[in-house]
Formats: C-alpha cells, sequence, structure tokens
C-alpha cells in the first residue's frame, strides 16, 4: 500500500449529512483514496443508512462510521429516537435499584441497535468527565454528574451496552474536560488541578473504562499543566503516550478530538502531525483531509514509526467491525413507538421538583429563550390545555421588553427557562440581560415556579417558590415538564 493511503486510514473526515446526495461523489472520492472513514453531521435516516452502504461497498477496507450519539441517533439524524442528557439519566436511574438498572440497559441497547441500524459502527460516547465546574460552557449536562464513582459507574454500562452490539465505543474528553469554564471549540481551556486530584477525580473514570474494556479514548483539546506544562493534551506526547498509554495501560484506539476546533492555536496540518507525534491512532475531522493527508505523507520519515503501529492497530479493529456489520439490522427498527415510549419515560422519570407545586387561578406563561431560537412551543402548547385563560410572553435577547405583559404584578408565575449547551456558544449561564428580566419577574409575583429546560446549575441563583429541573430543550422534556406541573 502507498503511503499517501497508508495516511487516509488515520484520518477520519467530516460527513454532512443534510447535503449527502450532493457531496456524494466527494464522500466517495476520499472513500477512493483510502479514507479511514466518517463522522456524520445530521441528515434523514433513509438517505444516511442508503450512502453508508454504498460508501461501504466501495471501500477496500471497511470505513469507520462515527458521530456523535451522547443522546441516541435522533441528536444527530432525522428518524432516529432522542434520548434525555447524560446529566438526566443519571437523574432517573438509581443503580442500587434493578428495575431502574433494567430500564437503563434497555435503553442503551435501543441506542445501540438504532447506531447499527444505521450503519454507524464507532460511537463517540459516553462522556466520562467529571462536571465540577459549574460554569462549565459545554459539557455541564453532558456529563452523568459531578461525582467521579458516579461517572464511572453509568459510563461502564453505556461502554458494555454498545460493545455487546458490536461497537466501537469511546470515552471521552481525555484527561478530563469537567472543570473548565471556557468552550474548547473557541479557546484552550486550561485545567489547573495537582496531579493527586487529577487522579482522585478527573482521571478515575477514565481508568474504570480502560479496565472495562473500552476500545477507543478521545484526547480533549486541553492544557493540564501538572501533565504537560507545554502542549495542550491533543499534541502532548507526555498526557498520551506517557499517561494514557504507558502509566494507564491503555491499548485500545486514541481519536483526536475535532481538529477544525479553534483552541488549537498552530496550522492545522502541522497539529495533525504533532497529534501522530505524541501518540494518537486517529486524527479526528480535519477541516481539509485531502491537504492533511498530503502534507503528513510529505514528512512521512519523521512518524513512518508511529504511523505505521497505528495503521497495524486500525486494521485488527477493523477486522472486528467486519463481522459485525454483517449482522446490520434494519432501519425500520429505527425510531419505533416502543423505542420513543422508552426514550419519554426516562426523560419524565428524570425530571426534578424542587419545593411544593401550587399555581393557582391563571398564571403568567413567560418564556426565556437564551438562544434566541423560539424555543418553548411545545411547552407554552401543553399548559395552555390545562390553563387556558394564561396570559404568555415570550423573551430572548433581542425582544423590546417595554408594552411586555412584565409590567405588570401577577399573581401566579410559570418561567421556562431554555439555554442549551452547544458547541461554539462560548458561554455558560444566561445572559446578563435576561438575568436581571427572571429575577425582576420573581420578584413582582405573588408565586413562582421555575422550570429549566437548561443546565441545573444555572437555576441555583434563581428565589423561585418552585424549581423544575428539566435538563433540555426537548420536545418530550417540555411536555413531560408540563404535564407535571398541572397534574399537581
Amino acid at each position: 500500500m502507498d503511503i499517501k493511503r497508508k495516511i487516509a486510514q488515520l484520518i477520519i473526515a467530516r460527513l454532512d449529512g443534510n447535503e449527502i446526495n450532493k457531496k456524494f461523489p466527494y464522500y466517495q472520492s476520499l472513500v477512493k483514496k483510502g479514507i479511514g472513514g466518517f463522522i456524520i453531521f445530521g441528515g434523514k435516516l433513509k438517505d444516511i443508512s442508503s450512502a453508508i452502504k454504498r460508501l461501504q461497498s466501495k471501500a477496500a477496507i471497511p470505513l469507520f462510521i462515527a458521530s456523535d450519539l451522547e443522546r441516541g441517533l435522533g441528536q444527530q439524524i432525522e428518524g432516529g429516537t432522542l434520548f434525555p442528557s447524560q446529566t438526566a439519566i443519571a437523574k432517573a436511574i438509581n443503580p442500587k435499584s434493578n428495575t431502574d438498572i433494567k430500564l437503563l440497559r434497555k435503553s442503551i441497547n435501543i441506542i445501540s441497535k438504532e447506531a447499527v441500524a444505521a450503519g454507524v459502527n464507532l460511537i463517540f460516547s459516553p462522556v466520562v468527565d467529571v462536571n465540577t465546574n459549574p460554569r462549565n460552557p459545554i459539557i455541564s449536562i453532558r456529563a452523568f454528574s459531578d461525582k467521579p464513582k458516579e461517572v464511572s459507574w453509568f459510563g461502564n454500562e453505556f461502554i458494555r451496552g454498545f460493545q455487546e452490539m458490536g461497537l466501537i465505543a469511546c470515552a471521552k474528553h481525555f484527561p478530563g474536560h469537567g472543570d473548565t469554564s471556557i468552550d474548547s471549540h473557541i479557546k484552550l481551556p486550561v485545567v489547573k488541578a495537582n496531579i493527586k486530584r487529577l487522579r482522585d477525580v478527573e482521571l478515575y473514570p477514565f481508568q474504570q473504562a480502560i479496565k472495562a474494556g473500552v476500545k477507543s479514548i478521545m484526547i480533549g483539546h486541553l492544557k493540564v499543566p501538572a501533565i504537560d506544562p507545554q502542549l495542550p493534551a491533543s499534541l502532548s506526547e507526555k498526557t498520551i503516550k506517557g499517561l494514557l498509554k504507558n502509566k494507564m495501560k491503555f491499548k485500545g484506539l486514541v481519536i483526536t478530538d475535532a481538529m477544525n476546533m479553534q483552541s488549537i492555536k498552530i496550522r492545522e496540518e502541522k497539529a495533525c502531525l504533532i497529534a501522530l507525534k505524541a501518540g494518537a491512532d486517529i486524527i479526528l475531522h480535519p477541516s481539509n483531509p485531502e491537504e492533511a493527508i498530503d502534507y503528513l505523507a510529505s514528512r512521512y520519515d519523521e512518524i513512518k514509526e508511529r504511523a505505521e503501529e497505528s495503521y497495524k492497530k486500525i486494521r485488527v479493529f477493523k477486522k472486528g467491525l467486519s463481522a459485525s456489520h454483517s449482522k446490520r439490522l434494519f432501519v425500520h427498527s429505527v425510531g419505533t413507538r416502543a423505542n420513543w415510549d422508552l426514550a419519554n419515560k426516562l426523560t419524565k422519570k428524570s425530571i426534578n421538583v424542587i419545593g411544593k407545586l401550587n399555581v393557582q387561578g391563571a398564571p403568567l406563561l413567560l418564556i426565556i429563550d437564551d438562544d434566541n431560537s423560539k424555543s418553548g412551543k411545545a411547552f407554552l402548547h401543553a399548559l395552555r390545555k390545562n390553563y387556558k385563560k394564561a396570559r404568555t410572553c415570550y423573551i430572548d435577547n433581542n425582544s423590546p421588553l417595554k408594552n411586555s405583559a412584565l409590567g405588570t404584578r401577577h399573581s401566579a408565575l410559570i418561567i421556562a427557562v431554555f439555554s442549551k449547551v452547544s458547541a461554539w456558544k462560548g458561554r455558560s449561564g444566561i445572559s446578563n440581560r435576561l438575568n436581571s428580566v427572571i429575577k425582576k419577574a420573581i420578584k413582582e409575583s405573588g408565586y413562582s415556579v421555575l422550570v429549566g429546560f437548561c443546565s441545573p446549575y444555572l437555576l441555583k441563583e434563581f428565589k423561585a417558590d418552585v424549581v423544575i429541573e428539566a435538563y433540555s430543550e426537548s420536545e418530550q422534556a417540555q411536555k413531560a415538564a408540563a404535564q407535571i406541573l398541572f397534574s399537581a
């Protein structure tokens, strides 16, 4: 095999599912050049499944088909079932209850089966970061907990469940993204913990995942001075080879976080080279995969030993995929009523009510939308069935506050807060403007209920009579929270 094709096996490129038909010739050309695989973003189930079959049929070596499915196939692909966030799952499931454990394992099994049916074989989940920083803008509700042992227990359940279905699970983001206040898509976060704290907290779930047999680990774009004072973890030989491979004895695939993220400030092709030298096996999502391949091939003498080592390891893992690929499930098993019923059950079970609900009369329904995305329609629709005379008011960061319903005193108030945890947003929390609106509305009400379709950490500073933690903006969460409100 020529050098470029060998290097191409170390690259996973982006696949835009919503433009799959338009861009299919390009993806096919990458397969002909020996690309290692694709990470899927978006698209419709039948289109994606069909395209993956065609691309796999053209590949001389089976492709890694990866996706960020922390909340199931529905997180990325239209037609898949959407499950609650990892924080919500940890709230819903009691590890000491056999009934709850059965519910969790059934949910993981459905997530796995839907991924396999769509053609995914490498699932970038679970997140095993320990979310110890309440102001974390990018992990937050994506983490199971702020407690290392709890994170480990849930993480290992997902790892075992995924890998029993033939998927490659991926624990992320090593060596731990939980204690950060910066989004690594935009800037390089720094984890300031000392080595003892890292071992006890951040590294603990990764060590347990390795013991559980996790097949891949994603390296975060993080600076951790206690491990390497100079380089980000994703480019650090001390972190990847020294700590993860040698000290922690990890023998699986080491995958970088997406190389198009802006936290790495050196030229992307050079960053890919440094990551491979440091011990990474797979370079994920370079902005231009062909340029990355050409550059790495031109510097092959520097990385020959490392590239050969990673190439051989990848071939071993792909032999296992060849066997499981023939057992793919049919797409009609995806997004069924039974699957959605289970996801809805888990969502409803996760919702946490703090305080005593007692909404009287016709409340003011106030939607606070920090994302300016016209959120809350499902919540309002469900509530209006019960509170037919309720006034409604929608406020986002662009709304004029004059002449709104907030100008009058109200006896009962229901505030729904929408604020997504998402890449490139760059901050946690609610804007100062909307923060002031919420505080004023609560102060002027006789009785207030605050419903958070967001990180529960964002709700701590508000003094409402009742707080309902619903964790995400999903339609299931909105309907479940509304049902809890008017059934109290």
